[in-house]
């Protein structure tokens, strides 16, 4: 048993054993790469999977030629020692390449197995490359990170910044004489201009979105909304009502500002009309304004502002430090505090107060703005209206939506711009963002991984397939020119010419029975009792054929035997040659 086992280990191709196990580690190692590069970062690769997946398919496909040629070389000998035809050991040597498929397939049982299971792995290999390279693919995808960074941001507007308290001469009452930094403010919101950043780390967002909540002065507020009712019927044609108001002014109890708005909402029959007004009391606080920074340019997020954290305000009398050019008693020539600014703001560039008068010329209802703003004209409903349904509304169509939220966004805006400006290059305030950035991504498709592996494996198996059996030919074994020359014989091949084909060559010697024994020293019986020991093949006559002249043989009733082994022939002659009892056949 002892033995046995030392055998089958030297005989073991230990060389086709590392190129299968070659084979699944490319596959394990292609599947790993797919698997792991999903998702990741095209710029964290430096050697892509690409390049990876070509490396291993290289690999494996040289692993695989070899394999398979171990493997036709096994079926070849395994063939050649059970006893079959030339035309099967040639087919089994070229197992379906180029234009031998079909006659391959029609050689034989063996031929034909062994050229199906070479040409179907020789399918399955080609097919896991393409497969492998589309089971990966670069897509752009949004990547959110926590970053720390900076933005110049004042918590508190000194008093004096936007100007300073003067008294209007026609009305007499509290006026705001503005600071050129104002109204440099003041332009560049109007014109919505964009707000640099410095294009250092921690400042500017690079390749990307940042998004953050930067802490900084600012205002917050309280809303009220009621309805009244007011007649735009013919029998009121001669008043004057106000249809559209947009209004800022001082508290006269607390450094705040009251903001009111008004406008048509909605119209009954007859021109009976709604009026919506809003009333809004703002006061001067600390916010943390919701920011976008992308490259190198802030700007507000508008759609957030209505969950804006609050920090601390200044909504009463008893906190006027907070900013006492505020204050209802705040002298003329003193500083102007923020809400002071803001009402100005309001009423250099939002305040409306619109009118409705009966024009007879044309029997209906029109509104002019007292401006300055041109936001009676903006929040006007123009489209969609009807008068089809309701001949009452055809004289009195004039509806509003309501301008509230744009102003108090508007004043967000100022107040930004404004902090900002303050804060720029003195107080910098710290916060963290979440950096929204597009980058290049692998994505890997289990789909197409999966049947690529599915056809790595299912070739590893069919060409392993052909090794089978290797056991029994009790030595290692390869298709070498001398290894098989030395089998065949020269002789086989007389009167021939040196320049026959293939096709020549199997015409005349395809049906020629050859038999290997397993065993050099195992005799070869002649089925008469004379026992040769042919060491390698023993050859017979073609059916209805003699061999010619020239050729030394020895005849049977049905075979002739070729071969160097010593033989017992003393009884048999040649037809032409002798036999040495010493030196064996002589061919």
């Amino acid at each position: 048993m002892g033995a046995t086992s030392a055998s089958l280990l030297a005989w073991a191709p230990w060389l086709d054993l590392i190129i299968l196990v070659t084979i699944v580690l490319c596959a394990t190692a292609s599947a790993i790469v797919v698997s792991v590069s999903d998702d990741k970062e095209v710029d964290s690769w430096r050697i892509k999977p690409a390049v990876w997946l070509a490396i291993f398919s290289a690999m494996s496909n040289i692993a695989f030629s070899s394999a398979l040629a171990t493997g036709i070389a096994v079926r070849f000998w395994l063939q050649a020692s059970n006893g079959t035809s030339l035309s099967q050991l040639h087919y089994i040597w070229d197992h379906g390449r180029g234009l031998g498929f079909l006659p391959a397939v029609k050689a034989g049982s063996e031929a034909r197995r062994v050229t199906l299971i070479s040409v179907l792995a020789y399918i399955l290999q080609f097919s896991g490359s393409p497969l492998l390279q589309r089971s990966t693919a670069t897509t752009t995808q949004d990547r959110v990170l926590s970053v720390p960074m900076f933005f110049d941001m004042a918590n508190r507007i000194p008093d004096g910044w936007f100007g300073s308290w003067t008294q209007r001469p026609n009305t007499g009452a509290r006026g705001v004489l503005q600071h050129r930094r104002s109204i440099t403010i003041t332009s560049q919101w109007f014109r919505n201009e964009s707000i640099p950043v410095p294009e250092k780390d921690g400042f500017h967002c690079p390749f990307g979105t940042c998004r953050g909540l930067v802490r900084g002065a600012g205002l917050a507020y309280n809303c009220t909304t009621s309805t009244s009712d007011l007649d735009l019927s013919s029998d009121n044609t001669g008043a004057e009502p106000t249809v559209f108001l947009v209004k800022a002014k001082m508290s006269p109890n607390a450094p705040s500002l009251i903001l009111t708005t008004s406008h048509i909402s909605s119209l009954r029959d007859n021109c009976q009309a709604t009026m919506s007004t809003t009333v809004c009391s703002i006061s001067a606080a600390v916010v943390e304004y919701p920011i976008t920074i992308q490259n190198s340019t802030a700007s507000l997020r508008l759609a957030d502002l209505g969950t804006m954290p609050i920090i601390s305000r200044n909504d009463n009398t008893s906190m006027q430090a907070f900013s006492t050019g505020d204050a209802p008693n705040a002298p003329v020539s003193s500083g102007v505090g923020p809400m002071g600014g803001l009402m100005d703001f309001v009423e250099d560039y939002l305040q409306e107060n619109a009118t409705a008068t009966f024009t007879e010329s044309v029997q209906r209802w029109l509104y002019a703005g007292a401006g300055p703003g041109p936001l009676g004209d903006v929040f006007f409903r123009a489209e969609p209206w009807d008068y089809s349904g309701n001949h009452s509304l055809s004289t009195c169509g004039l509806v509003w939506e309501d301008p509230t939220q744009y102003v108090l966004t508007s004043m967000h805006e100022y107040m930004f711009r404004v902090a900002h400006r303050v804060g720029e290059g003195l107080e910098r305030s710290a916060f963290t963002a979440e950096r929204v950035a597009t980058v290049l991504v692998f994505k890997s498709d289990n789909r197409f991984l999966g049947t690529a592996m599915g056809a790595a494996f299912a070739a590893l198996l069919l060409v392993s397939s052909l090794s089978w059996g290797w056991w029994r030919l009790k030595r290692p074994v390869g298709l070498s020119p001398l290894e098989t020359g030395k089998l065949f014989g020269g002789r086989l091949y007389d009167g021939m010419g040196t320049g026959a084909t293939i096709d020549k060559i199997l015409s005349n010697v395809k049906d020629v029975h050859v038999q290997m024994p397993v065993d050099e020293h195992e005799p070869v019986d002649d089925g008469k009792g004379a026992g040769s020991t042919v060491q390698v093949f023993e050859v017979g006559p073609r059916p209805g054929e003699t061999f010619g002249s020239g050729i030394t043989r020895v005849d049977t009733e049905d075979r002739i035997y070729y071969g160097p082994r010593i033989v017992d022939l003393s009884a048999r002659t040649t037809a032409q040659g002798s036999v040495n009892s010493q030196e064996g056949l002589r061919i």
